[in-house]
């Protein structure tokens, strides 16, 4: 019975899981599989009627606690709200983010996301009153991309109330008590850090010790992504562990009684909680340390997978939705890998030397969250294993020596100073360590998004491992084991340009207001044309990025851009600085525009050619695909000055299979086109200008007859696209397809038949 509880939470996880996805034949096929064991099992029948009785409860408790959510939400302008700020209120590019507790008595307005465009004055605890617009959080176009509105609803959050000006939030009361105490305290802390250290240094340094990751550098963090340390500014069981050795050391260095050493560092794990703000994997690894602080105290045995089964229990009932978070899944896995396979594999081996422990800790914790590290952030790292190694005791000693520095803050800020140097110099070798890291070959890969089918197939092949681990007899279990997950690897590592081969796709990524295409030849090459941008966001970054990290691209054979307006050209200065590029393609006669400086840049880094792009040419990529341009002219014959009538336009074409790309081109060059006779008729055509009045000739529909039109488009379209537009469209029986309305536009096509697939079908 060493592990009950860790059955216990592996049966209310399933039960929530089953309800939440409503998968009633498995929930009853798993009570039917647990009953006849208890029946016919005598040796098992107390675990298996007593996980029968976990499952069911566990069933009608989330049918109790879990609250659909409505994806029908309307928006609701002038909305005044009054609540508690719930949460540490968050400060980056002059904006706020906390989380309110409303008075409301709607489900859907108890909790709401703020967002505030300027620097609110707030604190946790505090009562508020604020008016500003609720808005549904969007949902996500594209494959790949982070979906912020079930991030927020698995917290019970569905809707964000934007406000703009400062004047409509107020403070109704200061928070009192200990949350006030606390705020202040972190405020304190957070200001002598940025004080002392230099920006770089104390941005890092606060991710770290606080779970502030808004003031890292993008560039920074992904970084630490790309090799494996990135858990490291979530705050996690790790830092707590750092926190417990400190108070263990001091209450050593103090002499205090194995009593009183309980009560000290369950006070450390308080203040330290608090501060942080209560995230789910210190709750977990609190909940760890004091059941473990316990048995030391009482001089009693500690079961790890008791622990943290319990740590689970108590969190899932809190809040049956934690369990889709992807800290919490990642946290009890790394925690299972450290307390379940290590000591199994230690045991197995039958070595001392404290040095293989230092290779086997971080490579077991790997090896029980590497599926979902891909499927997540679609990243395989093997030097994850060196870079924990390396850089796991300098984040101790950081995040030890700022914890000093928080401790005696309040009493002794020059003291806390003190402590503050030479974090700062663990932090700089951290960076140093990082950076080389990154640079080694084959330190990390993008992957495309693995199947739940085939992250099923890992961890039935690793439960294999581990069993026969237990068991000398058990060596084709363990074969067994290693071949599913060798397997996985396999299929996971896989290179993106032999999958469909003899296939082209055309990909109308939803970037919102503005162009991005991927292509995929027939023989596996991938070529970009745009990359979106916003005067608000790193579009590159946030859509098209994520979407061919989530197909496993790891680089890109030519990469267009039809014009140099924002919304078809910042993208692209993204992309071409994280993804090996070719070629980079630009219409000759803007090609020494101010606007191509960057990406000229860019290119001349990264070693990408420019290629520049007139009228009458032909790109020969492989046999079979032609792909012609048909825009723009020649100087003497050119239409317009303009920028959008001097964009790109691309026929591609494979066998009967063909899609017309226009850019932002308009009256002029499209009359042009018709009159000159270059177009034909073709399969798809990506409509001009997305779909602005400007870009509206009949005749061009007429000469190219397409099947499906595409319209690119955001939200907020600018009146795009014109009902003129549509209304021509519909005329003429071709099927339209907006980003705005159905997300990502996937046409895939052997030369002969066509499918469709849309982000509006994984949503």
């Amino acid at each position: 019975m060493i592990r009950s509880w860790f059955i216990v939470f592996m049966c209310l996880a399933a039960a929530i899981f089953l309800t939440f996805y409503r998968y009633w034949h498995l929930a009853l096929i798993m009570a039917a599989v647990l009953f006849l064991t208890g029946i016919y099992r005598e040796d098992y029948s107390k675990e298996a009627f007593a996980g029968m009785i976990v499952l069911i409860a566990g069933i009608l408790y989330s049918q109790l606690t879990v609250q659909p959510v409505s994806v029908q939400l309307p928006q609701i302008d002038g909305a005044v709200i009054t609540g508690k700020v719930k949460t540490y209120p968050q400060h980056y590019d002059k904006k706020t983010s906390f989380v309110l507790q409303t008075d409301s008595d709607d489900p859907y307005q108890r909790k709401l996301r703020v967002l505030c465009y300027f620097n609110a004055e707030v604190g946790k605890g505090d009562r508020v009153r604020i008016r500003g617009v609720l808005q549904p959080p969007a949902r996500p176009g594209n494959p790949g991309e982070f979906d912020y509105s079930a991030y927020l609803a698995y917290d019970r959050i569905y809707y964000i109330l934007e406000v703009k000006e400062a004047e409509d939030v107020e403070i109704i009361s200061r928070g009192v008590g200990l949350e006030s105490y606390f705020s202040s305290y972190r405020l304190r802390g957070e200001e002598i850090i940025r004080n002392i250290l230099p920006p770089e240094e104390a941005a890092v340094l606060l991710g770290m010790l606080l779970g502030q990751k808004e003031a890292l550098e993008a560039e920074r963090y992904s970084e630490f992504q790309k090799i494996g340390v990135a858990h490291v500014f979530a705050v996690s069981g790790l830092h707590v562990g750092f926190v417990l050795l400190l108070s263990s050391w001091l209450s050593s260095l103090l002499g205090f009684s194995r009593k009183t050493k309980f009560y000290f560092g369950v006070c450390c794990l308080f203040v330290y909680g608090s501060v942080v703000g209560w995230p789910i994997s210190v709750v977990r690894a609190s909940i760890m340390a004091l059941l473990g602080l316990f048995a030391y105290y009482m001089g009693q045995e500690n079961s790890f997978m008791n622990s943290l089964g319990i740590a689970g229990i108590v969190i899932l009932l809190l809040n049956p939705y934690d369990l889709f978070k992807i800290s919490f899944q990642l946290s009890f896995l790394a925690t299972w890998g450290l307390v379940c396979i290590f000591p199994l594999v230690k045991k197995f081996w039958g070595y001392q030397s404290r040095l293989w422990d230092l290779v086997l800790i971080p490579l077991c914790s790997q090896i029980a969250v590497l599926p979902l590290v891909a499927f997540y952030f679609n990243l395989f790292t093997p030097v994850s294993i060196i870079s924990n190694i390396a850089v796991m005791y300098a984040v101790g000693a950081a995040v030890m020596l700022g914890f000093m520095s928080l401790l005696v803050n309040g009493f002794f800020p020059v003291l806390a100073s003190i402590f503050l140097y030479p974090a700062g110099f663990f932090i700089e070798l951290i960076l140093k360590v990082s950076e080389f890291l990154e640079d080694l070959p084959a330190a990390f890969l993008w992957v495309a998004t693995p199947s739940p089918a085939m992250i099923a197939v890992y961890y039935v092949g690793l439960l294999l491992i581990v069993s026969s681990l237990s068991n000398p007899f058990y060596k084709k279990r363990f074969a067994a084991g290693l071949f599913l997950m060798v397997l996985f690897l396999a299929v996971l590592c896989f290179p993106a340009s032999y999958r469909g081969q003899g296939v082209m796709e055309v990909v109308f990524i939803d970037v919102g207001q503005g162009d991005s295409i991927l292509l995929k030849t027939p023989q596996g090459k991938f070529l970009l044309v745009d990359g979106g941008g916003s005067d608000f966001y790193d579009v590159g970054a946030r859509k098209v990025l994520p979407y061919l990290h989530h197909r496993g691209i790891r680089d890109l054979w030519l990469v267009f851009n039809t014009h140099p307006d924002t919304d078809h050209l910042q993208g692209l200065e993204t992309v071409v600085e994280e993804m090996p590029v070719h070629f980079v393609a630009l219409p000759a006669s803007l090609i020494e525009a101010g606007a191509y400086q960057p990406l000229k840049e860019a290119s001349l880094r990264k070693k990408s050619s420019i290629v520049p792009l007139r009228s009458g040419q032909s790109i020969n990529i492989e046999k079979g695909l032609k792909i012609k341009v048909l825009n723009p002219q020649e100087e003497d014959v050119c239409p317009s000055k303009g920028t959008n009538d001097q964009s790109l336009v691309l026929h591609i074409q494979y066998r009967d299979f063909s899609v017309l790309l226009t850019g932002d081109i308009e009256k002029n060059s499209l009359q042009f086109l018709v009159q000159n006779e270059k177009l034909s008729p073709t399969t798809v055509v990506k409509v001009p200008h997305h779909g602005s009045s400007d870009s509206l000739v009949p005749e061009f529909y007429d000469r190219t007859k397409p099947r499906w039109a595409v319209i690119s488009v955001g939200d907020n379209n600018f009146g795009h696209p014109h009902e003129k537009v549509l209304n021509a469209l519909q005329e003429r029986d071709i099927e339209v397809l907006r980003t705005d309305a159905h997300g990502a536009v996937k046409f895939s096509s052997d030369g002969e038949f066509v499918k469709i697939e849309t982000g509006a079908d994984h949503m």
